[in-house]
């Protein structure tokens, strides 16, 4: 008499995704300073390219305009893409890492290339007490999967509470198949070669 042996998958943990993507990106030699990229937000060779890509992306499809504010993730990874929006004359507001309140940094009035740094932004920054309307949300992450859920660092800046849609910069090999326990919803990822548009209509997602 044969037995059926019953397999139960279960989903891979939060933990184990983040360790697996650190590690392939080592691997690959993909990731970038900051070194090791364990316990970060994963900086990638290619990052530049995906922030200009994600910049125009964001300014031709109308997601910003010159004069709107976002929020950034202090996160290494996106100091090209801050750089890119106040260049094109998109404010970029940043928690300060030194005091309670937020950092505001307004094209004409910084210097893009330092401010888009956390030391420029300390120093060039309007301090401001209260996190003012932002249109959009930069964020990093380590993990992310086509239904927008992904997976941060794990400890650090978290986002705030606002009603914003929400955009990353990742390397390919970030992308899983599912992250099922994700504490993100992104509506935008870009890589060196696409932007993902995962808050669009339909089964799938818009690739640019």
């Amino acid at each position: 008499m044969g037995y059926c042996t019953r397999v139960e998958l279960t989903a891979e943990s939060a933990g184990a995704i983040r360790v697996r993507i650190w590690a392939s990106l080592m691997r690959a030699r993909a990731a970038v300073y900051p070194l090791p990229c364990r316990g970060h937000h994963p900086n990638f060779r290619g990052a530049g390219e995906a922030a200009a890509r994600l910049a125009d992306y964001l300014l031709v499809q109308r997601w910003l305009k010159p004069g709107d504010t976002v929020l950034s993730y202090p996160d290494y990874v996106l100091k090209p893409l801050r750089r890119d929006l106040l260049e094109r004359g998109v404010s970029v507001v940043v928690p300060s890492q030194y005091r309670h309140h937020w950092l505001l940094l307004e094209p004409g009035r910084v210097e893009p290339k330092q401010a888009a740094t956390i030391r420029g932004a300390e120093r060039q920054g309007k301090a401001v007490p209260e996190l003012p309307t932002v249109r959009l949300a930069l964020v990093a992450c380590v993990a992310f999967d086509l239904a927008g859920r992904a997976l941060d660092k794990g400890y650090g800046f978290t986002l705030p509470a606002i009603k914003a849609p929400t955009a990353a910069l990742a390397h390919p090999l970030q992308q899983v198949e599912a992250v099922s326990e994700a504490n993100l919803q992104l509506n935008l990822v870009a890589t060196p070669e696409k932007v993902w548009d995962l808050a669009s209509s339909g089964a799938s997602p818009v690739v640019a």
